[in-house]
């Protein structure tokens, strides 16, 4: 364990200072209920280029993510998580001031480039700092951490509509407190321990020793994650343009929706456990069936239930795919069998606006249409990995 003169490292302040960087990862999202008013008040710009305003931080992650370990090398672990919270929180905002879509767009995408240039060091840190049963359960407490910060950002857009989109992003000032906690409390590690630490990420992806089937549940974690920013874009869309419920609540809902990924998460060895080879097959569908429920919606009470479902059975399929990777792969295969997945996540956020524009270019063009085409997608691609299933688990 890396030793820190300056904290201890089993105080409330030290540990909680390390799992707070993680609640920024799931808010770039956040702001979706507001979409539907920035298009209104945007009129020369496509619905695409509106959805893009809340997937974009996607792209910055995965440039950044990159450039991550140069940084590291230059001014040490500390110092880099809090300049991408820094890059967050000033670019966070600048939506307050602007209404010039291409300000807008930049800034979020540098908003994604400081989550990039921390991402995979909120693991490290934890690695360094904890060995043996306090360093598993800090990382597990840690994949919670995003779907509370999402849930808290949510809420708060809810509550910040009411006062005009603008208003809105001023929930990421909230990244400036975290900055500031982390700053008084978290370990700073030396160069030296930070970059003997990154040398196992820096190994080059060999593409031939990579087995297809990675590469298959790479293709359908696109989908997936797709899937599920989709549906955070739409539900204010499809609320609003129904009269079912106004931006604030339509707010709520998507705060839901990440609430029941995360009981997803809890459910999720059950629900495995028990379904054995058909899980996946089963979390497909249940995921298409709660995509049809919403795209049907005419009350509050069957938009939850969509949104609920969505929520649990997207949380299944994502965890679901990781845990088939393990199958399919050796241990010694595993980290550029995740990078591969991880890169999945990150496409299938980012190309989540091309999706809806897809959908409703191939169906027809309304709030309701990018539901029911992905539902559809998600019946086919259940019923084809029916079919092979068996190889997915011969390991």
């Amino acid at each position: 364990m890396v030793s820190n003169t300056a904290t201890n490292t089993n105080s409330f302040n030290f540990k909680a200072a390390i799992l707070s960087i993680s609640l920024v990862f799931g808010i770039g999202g956040s702001i979706s209920a507001v979409l539907p008013a920035m298009q209104k008040a945007l009129p020369n710009v496509s619905e695409t280029g509106i959805n893009l305003i809340a997937t974009i931080p996607q792209a910055g992650v995965i440039v950044f993510l990159l450039l991550s370990s140069v940084f590291v090398k230059a001014v040490g672990i500390k110092k880099t998580i809090l300049i991408g919270l820094f890059m967050m929180g000033i670019s966070g905002v600048v939506p307050m001031f602007s209404e010039s879509y291409w300000l807008i767009l930049i800034s979020r995408f540098i908003f994604g480039a400081g989550i990039g240039l921390f991402n995979a060091l909120a693991i490290t840190i934890i690695n360094l700092n904890f060995t043996g049963k306090e360093e598993s359960k800090l990382l597990g407490f840690r994949g919670s951490m995003e779907g509370i910060g999402s849930t808290i950002a949510s809420l708060l857009v809810g509550a910040l509509v009411i006062l005009g989109w603008h208003a809105v992003f001023s929930v990421y000032f909230l990244v400036f407190i975290i900055a500031i906690y982390f700053w008084k409390f978290g370990p700073d590690i030396s160069i030296n321990q930070a970059h003997k630490e990154q040398q196992p990420q820096k190994q080059e992806i060999d593409v031939k020793k990579i087995n297809f089937k990675v590469w298959i549940l790479g293709l359908i974690l696109i989908l997936l994650v797709m899937v599920q920013i989709v549906v955070i874009i739409q539900i204010p869309r499809i609320l609003i343009n129904r009269n079912i419920a106004t931006a604030g609540v339509a707010s709520t809902i998507v705060a839901l929706n990440t609430f029941a990924g995360m009981f997803g998460g809890i459910l999720f060895g059950t629900a495995y456990t028990k379904l054995g080879k058909t899980s996946f097959t089963a979390f497909l569908a249940g995921d298409a069936i709660g995509l049809i429920i919403l795209s049907s919606s005419t009350n509050l009470i069957t938009a939850v239930l969509g949104t609920i479902l969505v929520g649990i059975f997207g949380s299944f399929m994502c965890v679901a795919a990781f845990n088939l990777m393990t199958n399919v792969t050796k241990p010694s295969e595993r980290a550029n069998a995740n990078t591969i997945l991880l890169l999945g996540c990150n496409v299938g956020s980012f190309a989540a606006p091309f999706g809806i524009k897809l959908m409703q270019e191939i169906l027809s063009n309304n709030v309701a249409s990018p539901f029911i085409g992905f539902a559809i997608t998600l019946a086919v691609v259940s019923i084809l990995f029916f079919v092979v299933r068996n190889s997915f688990y011969r390991n």
